[in-house]
């Protein structure tokens, strides 16, 4: 449900409004003004939806503005009527890590000291808590294809430089071997000696074998 704030009511909340909310003491913020004034207005108090929608609105308008202990007052409120809502979960969770984050602070800033075994065994079973109770964002299917379509470039990028590094490391290594010579195969020429003719002494007709002998 809608609300308008009543803007052209007076900036601050009428006694009779704080007597029934003293909480709202001392608030100068004007949304706060707003809402209280709409939840004290006489046409409201029999409207009791509108007004636990209204105390809502305070309790997160407080935790806002970091009056935490105050969003937690009218969260009380709000629980002692039976009221209950994913919304007022949501500011009591708020609302209390805010407050144990500025202890916190506190002891480590100011104080100079670390959790004390006390303190510390319930803080970790929050921070496990909590870590188990993380959202859980699930991707769109557009999403899923280009992570695989990236992926899959990614892959085939790296297996084409690892072809190409192969190919480059190949080329190297056989840069590097020594080159075996050539084998000329050596034509061994084989000369013929001609030997020189014996020339036969011319033979005279008619004379004895013996001629020479008888010389």
């Amino acid at each position: 449900m809608q609300f308008s704030f009543a803007k052209d009511q007076t900036q601050e909340i009428s006694k009779s409004c704080l007597k029934d909310y003293p909480v709202a003491a001392g608030d100068t913020d004007a949304e706060l003004i707003n809402f209280y004034n709409q939840l004290c207005d006489k046409g409201n108090r029999k409207n009791d939806v509108l007004k636990q929608e209204l105390s809502l609105k305070i309790a997160q308008r407080y935790q806002g503005l970091g009056y935490n202990l105050k969003a937690l007052e009218v969260i009380n409120q709000l629980r002692s009527q039976n009221v209950s809502s994913r919304e007022l979960t949501d500011v009591t969770f708020l609302a209390g890590v805010s407050i144990a984050q500025n202890a916190l602070n506190q002891m480590r800033s100011t104080e100079l000291r670390s959790l004390t075994e006390t303190s510390y065994a319930p803080a970790k079973q929050l921070a496990e808590t909590i870590r188990f109770a993380q959202p859980t964002v699930e991707k769109p299917l557009e999403s899923e294809d280009e992570s695989f379509k990236s992926k899959s470039n990614k892959s085939s990028k790296s297996s084409l430089k690892s072809t190409t590094q192969s190919k480059r490391n190949k080329s190297t290594v056989s840069a590097d071997k020594p080159s075996k010579p050539k084998t000329v195969a050596k034509t061994t020429a084989t000369v013929k000696k001609e030997q020189p003719a014996v020339k036969s002494a011319p033979a005279h007709s008619g004379s004895s074998p013996f001629a020479s002998l008888n010389k």
